[in-house]
């Protein structure tokens, strides 16, 4: 998921560890039904027996568990999008890049879609400004850095239409532990680590098969032209692919008896 350091991530974090600690409530109040073809969560609403603060946790997890050359986070117009993907929830990955994203991303029908807009995360391993000792020096570092990018200067649109009320959809994460490998994006020794993350994102319900286009528009420096993150989505139900017949072989044959 990105962070917000020079200039601000987009939210982003190959198996994901389970998630421990007491989950924070979701900052968030009114939230956006719908947006054309597809429906958004609200910022309080479970999905698949967790928060939204829990799944972004997660996220993190997920981005963090690759080494650098093949993160999806770093390698922002590879094939990784799809890379470790599995449960109910599509992790889109945020941009640990300074250079524009662009991504097409294969997301299997009936899961839903992370989506990252913008925040930041401290762990006990990563150096100051991003370093905590317990939950609540991770939670207050964490805040204290994503409060530096107003959600105002992040816009989202899906298939070109605006998703409004961005703010609604910024939650803290409950504190996690990551598994950091010996490459890592932090460059800090490999071990487990505790982290909190203050992020802003929303979760898309389960889309039906078909193309979807977001961009998200980060303009925060007057001075510099406003950073973009674009995702095609191709969401795909599952191929059924029939075996082709073995010649000479009667059906009997083909069918193992149990």
């Amino acid at each position: 998921m990105p962070r917000l350091r020079s200039r601000s991530l987009l939210i982003a974090l190959v198996s994901l560890t389970l998630l421990t600690g007491v989950g924070a409530p979701a900052i968030a109040q009114d939230a956006t039904p719908g947006t054309g073809e597809v429906t958004i969560l609200a910022p309080n609403e479970s999905f698949g027996g967790a928060t939204l603060g829990e799944w972004t946790a997660r996220q993190w997890q997920w981005i963090i568990s690759f080494p650098p050359e093949i993160s999806p986070g770093v390698n922002v117009s590879g094939p990784g999008c799809g890379y470790g993907q599995s449960g109910p929830v599509f992790f889109l990955p945020g941009s640990f890049s300074p250079d524009p994203l662009t991504m097409t991303c294969v997301v299997p029908e009936g899961v839903a879609i992370l989506v990252p807009l913008g925040g930041a995360e401290c762990s006990t391993v990563e150096p100051p400004p991003f370093f905590g000792r317990d939950e609540a020096e991770l939670a207050a570092c964490a805040t204290a850095h994503n409060q530096q990018t107003p959600i105002a200067n992040i816009t989202l649109t899906i298939n070109e239409q605006e998703v409004p009320n961005l703010e609604s959809y910024r939650s803290v994460s409950p504190v996690f532990p990551l598994t950091v490998s010996e490459e890592n994006v932090f460059g800090a020794p490999a071990g487990i680590a505790l982290s909190v993350s203050d992020t802003y994102g929303l979760l898309m319900a389960p889309p039906a098969p078909g193309a979807y286009d977001l961009v998200i528009t980060t303009d925060i420096d007057p001075d510099k032209p406003a950073f973009v993150s674009t995702y095609r989505l191709i969401v795909e139900a599952p191929q059924v692919i029939e075996p082709e017949a073995t010649p000479g072989a009667s059906p009997e044959a083909a069918t193992p008896v149990a």
